[in-house]
């Protein structure tokens, strides 16, 4: 990405901070939409459900069969949607006006990959994890960068998987604290929006909003901030794989 200037495999954290936050600014506007929509798609199962007027579960999975096919067509299509928002977001970094036709044909192209990928990862994850936990932690850190390697070179799932590991395996501590320390921001900014919303609901009810338009409302803004953290940290996970495989 010669257009923006990546910091070098030696650059603090902070410095790797600092060019995710410039990536998500430049590319927020432009790529805000698509997160939506991939955050939609995985909220279906979930909007469902509360259709009929039942709390979901984790310890008590549903049993109902449209739940479960709404589950996996949200886990595809958000892998083709967050694929082509990353896409989007390389291209605008090298000056390229948005074009969602051909985001959409390139991360079409590797979807299957991503889909296979991203369940295979979660399989080494899940198992690192119930075998030490640590492996688990290690895997999971690693993986971080599949996206991008997925997308932007031509490997199978399990040549991705060994890929993102030797990428990330000399600057693993860098990306683990990356990660943690953009997080607990991300997560600080959501308590303090949810105060804020809770303000404005408030507001809302005495002036006589009904509850339904309120829920709605709350429920509106909590996708559009898990749609933020989809750019951002898409932001973050290019910005670390563009690091790692420049020095590589």
């Amino acid at each position: 990405m010669p257009e923006f200037n990546l910091p070098p495999r030696s650059a603090s954290v902070s410095d790797l901070l600092e060019a995710a936050t410039g990536v998500f600014r430049l590319t927020l506007a432009k790529s805000l939409p698509l997160g939506m929509f991939a955050i939609l798609l995985v909220a279906m199962p979930n909007i469902y459900w509360l259709t009929k007027g039942k709390p979901l579960d984790i310890l008590h999975p549903p049993t109902d069969g449209v739940f479960w096919v709404l589950t996996g067509l949200g886990f595809a299509g958000y892998q083709l949607l967050a694929a082509a928002l990353m896409v989007r977001q390389r291209e605008l970094l090298r000056m390229r006006a948005p074009d969602m036709r051909l985001e959409l044909a390139t991360a079409l192209r590797r979807w299957p990959m991503l889909v296979i990928a991203a369940l295979l990862a979660g399989a080494v994850i899940f198992a690192g994890i119930v075998a030490l936990v640590l492996p688990g932690v290690y895997a999971l850190v690693c993986l971080l960068l599949l996206r991008p390697v997925v997308l932007f070179e031509a490997r199978d799932p399990l040549q991705a998987l060994g890929r993102c590991f030797s990428l990330a395996r000399p600057m693993w501590i860098k990306v683990l604290a990356s990660a943690l320390i953009a997080t607990l921001v991300f997560m600080i900014c959501a308590f303090a929006a949810a105060a804020c919303l809770g303000i404005v609901q408030s507001v809302l009810s005495l002036a006589g909003v009904q509850a339904a338009a309120l829920s709605a409302f709350a429920a509106a803004c909590g996708l559009g901030v898990q749609a933020v953290a989809l750019v951002f940290f898409n932001a973050l996970w290019l910005v670390l794989y563009s690091t790692a495989s420049s020095s590589a």
